[in-house]
């Protein structure tokens, strides 16, 4: 049984601590704030055996063997690299880390001890994600491609009374493309590697912090665009187009829900999707499954694909624009 703890407590860490009280082979060992009295009433939530507001005592505690990090962006580095030098797992949120350089370091450091470091990106784990993977096969070369993930920020109101929380401060990592676009590049990332160029056209708030944007990716015959909003709402889907037909992913952003194949000799065909279930039930068994069976193989290959798209975020920072 995997004996997992977790850093932080907001509602994306009730999401997974929700998947993986749904998972076999793993189960909550631990939970960590920085306040005492959230750190209790978390755990409480949750059925925590044991709870910590002090980071250093949790992660040298004998009955955790992995980590979730779950923390303001800015702070996934520190600790990740804690719990590495600990010797424990490490599921990381997204985005993994600030750069290219910190993300290397870290898996560097993992293995150094011998641990598995896995980016918590749900995109690259659900079932109908890899069924479109085969689909590309199906549509010949790929020409045009567009992403769209705008969802309307619970804190914008807040953001546009002057209010700056951690999702809209620069200082901690946030704005639509770190928070919200990371999805479509991962999709980008996953389904057609590294671009040879990237630039980002961003909207931004009063302190600079992009509210939403748009991401052009440049593969070798293909343009990719990813739109991410958090000032507004959109049409959440994505489209692949190829010379001999296109693919319509439904329900993309953070789930790659139902999809339809169209080819141009009419064929169609469908994938669907219950909204019902946990999008991270996906991930977390992954990881469950790789860790139990020591395949170093699956972790290599996640981490080449979080590899690529910090990559294209220090490209996305170098070439900013502003429409």
């Amino acid at each position: 049984m995997l004996r997992i703890a977790t850093i932080g407590s907001g509602s994306i860490v009730d999401l997974f601590l929700d998947a993986v009280s749904k998972t076999e082979g793993v189960t909550l060992a631990a939970v960590y704030s920085r306040s005492r009295e959230r750190a209790y009433e978390f755990g409480k939530k949750h059925g925590a055996a044991k709870w910590f507001s002090d980071v250093d005592a949790m992660v040298a505690d004998e009955d955790v063997d992995c980590i979730y990090v779950a923390s303001p962006n800015s702070l996934h580095y520190g600790y990740v690299k804690k719990a590495l030098m600990a010797g424990k797992h490490v599921i990381c949120e997204k985005p993994f880390v600030g750069n290219r350089k910190e993300a290397e370091e870290l898996f560097a450091l993992a293995e150094e001890k011998g641990v598995y470091l896995m980016e918590a990106i749900t995109v690259l784990h659900m079932p109908n994600f890899k069924c479109i993977r085969e689909w590309m096969l199906e549509i010949g070369p790929v020409r045009m491609v567009n992403f769209n993930y705008s969802q309307y920020s619970s804190r914008y109101d807040t953001y546009l009374k002057g209010e700056i929380t951690n999702v809209f401060n620069p200082e901690f990592g946030g704005g639509a493309l770190m928070d919200i676009n990371v999805y479509n590049l991962h999709a980008a990332a996953g389904l057609f590697g590294a671009p040879k160029e990237a630039c980002y056209f961003a909207n931004r708030g009063f302190n600079g912090i992009d509210c939403s944007g748009t991401a052009v990716l440049f593969y070798e015959g293909a343009v990719c665009t990813c739109m991410g909003a958090k000032d507004c709402d959109g049409d959440n889907r994505g489209v692949i187009e190829g010379e001999k037909g296109y693919i319509l992913v439904k329900e993309a952003g953070n789930i790659w829900g139902s999809a339809e194949l169209f080819l141009r000799n009419r064929e169609r065909k469908s994938v669907g999707y219950d909204p019902d279930t946990n999008r991270m039930i996906f991930e977390i068994e992954d990881f469950v499954k790789a860790v139990r069976a020591g395949d170093k193989s699956s972790f290599l290959s996640w981490q080449k694909e979080s590899l690529i798209v910090m990559g294209i975020l220090d490209q996305l920072r170098e070439n900013t624009g502003r429409v």
